[in-house]
């Protein structure tokens, strides 16, 4: 550490197991810095909170590729968020080279190397590893370095560094492990085609699907399935030996569950009858869903011809979530632009406000 500290830059990968258990499971810090490339033994080492004081270090700029999963990994293991944060699938993106590129994609683009990633399915718990196994670990970090200083380069041509600096800043902040749990219910398949009131105890199913499953340390299917969860959501009650006929019930891992069901399932239901969970959500009018769709069309519509312009996928300059975030966040006053900042707000800004101010108007 105290070797690394002065380094402008470090890259790094993570290697870990997530089939059963909620949190992933640590195997391998993988580490490029100063000219070294690191294998972080984090089975045999169990105190990584020395890696805290090059993650957390505003000096050094840290470099991964398609981090999300890899951020919440590295601040249980190291006690601090990473920062500042480049991810060189973000700017692989803004440099023209496709979106959700994989890291041996962007290598081959780049460098014309070509990776072996014939290990990726592997038990990275499992000790000793073998050269394979610690070849390929390494190079996921070998050329990180070199990728960033390249996608850096063409980004400053483009003037887009700001733009992959912001995503990347903007990932960093959400090093979650899952939803909030009020919002856990958006992750439930085919919740969407339900009556009301199931999707209204089906989200209380959820809710407590996810805290439990974060208190015991499981994988959601492992504590109760999608397609159980709906099947609950639609009864009023459920016994125990109704249970075991439920669909996706599974003995194996379902048995030490399934008491626990009845309970959440109950406690769903009197949230939705005492009115403390809502059935219906607040309609908006004919006239208000018209002046969004026409908004959102005409924000499409531009956000289409602009992209088109910079030779990148409308997806990237502005995705749904990011659109209805500031829609909301707007609420019909003051600037669009402004709600949606950052240097999408700027990009589009005059002509954002003007699409806003004709819905209003209108």
């Amino acid at each position: 550490m105290a070797r690394w500290q002065a380094a402008p830059s470090v890259a790094l990968d993570t290697e870990f197991v997530r089939e059963r258990t909620f949190r992933a499971q640590l195997g391998l810090v993988q580490v490029a810095v100063a000219g070294e490339v690191a294998l972080v033994d984090a089975v045999r080492i169990t105190d990584l909170s020395p890696l805290g004081t090059i993650l957390a270090g505003a000096g050094s700029r840290k470099i991964l590729h398609s981090c999300s999963e890899d951020l919440p990994v590295l601040r249980r293991a190291t006690g601090v968020s990473l920062a500042p944060l480049f991810d060189t699938q973000i700017a692989a993106a803004f440099a023209g080279l496709g979106s959700s590129l994989s890291y041996a994609a962007l290598i081959l683009a780049l460098f014309g190397v070509e990776l072996n990633k014939h290990e990726t399915r592997t038990d990275w718990l499992r000790r000793p590893l073998s050269p394979e196994q610690r070849r390929y670990a390494a190079d996921d970090v070998e050329y990180l370095l070199e990728a960033a200083a390249e996608l850096e380069r063409r980004l400053v041509a483009l003037g887009r560094l700001e733009w992959a600096l912001e995503d990347s800043a903007t990932l960093a902040a959400l090093d979650a492990d899952g939803p909030a749990p009020s919002d856990a219910w958006r992750r439930v398949k085919g919740l969407d085609r339900c009556p009301p009131r199931v999707q209204a105890v089906a989200r209380g199913l959820a809710a407590w699907r996810e805290r439990e499953a974060a208190r015991l340390d499981v994988a959601r299917p492992f504590l109760l399935r999608d397609e159980t969860l709906t099947a609950l959501a639609r009864r009023d009650s459920v016994s125990p030996e109704e249970l075991v006929r439920l669909p996706g019930y599974d003995p194996r891992r379902h048995a030490a569950h399934a008491p626990r069901w009845i309970e959440a399932l109950a406690a769903a239901r009197l949230d939705v009858e005492t009115g403390a969970a809502s059935v219906e959500p607040p309609v908006p009018s004919a006239a208000e869903l018209d002046r969004r769709r026409t908004l959102e069309d005409a924000l499409g519509a531009l956000v289409a011809r602009r992209a088109g312009e910079l030779s990148l996928a409308p997806e990237l300059l502005l995705s749904r979530r990011q659109r209805d975030r500031a829609l909301a966040a707007w609420g019909g006053r003051g600037s669009l632009a402004a709600a949606l900042g950052g240097f999408r707000g700027a990009l589009l800004g005059a002509e954002l406000d003007a699409l806003a101010a004709v819905s209003v108007g209108g």
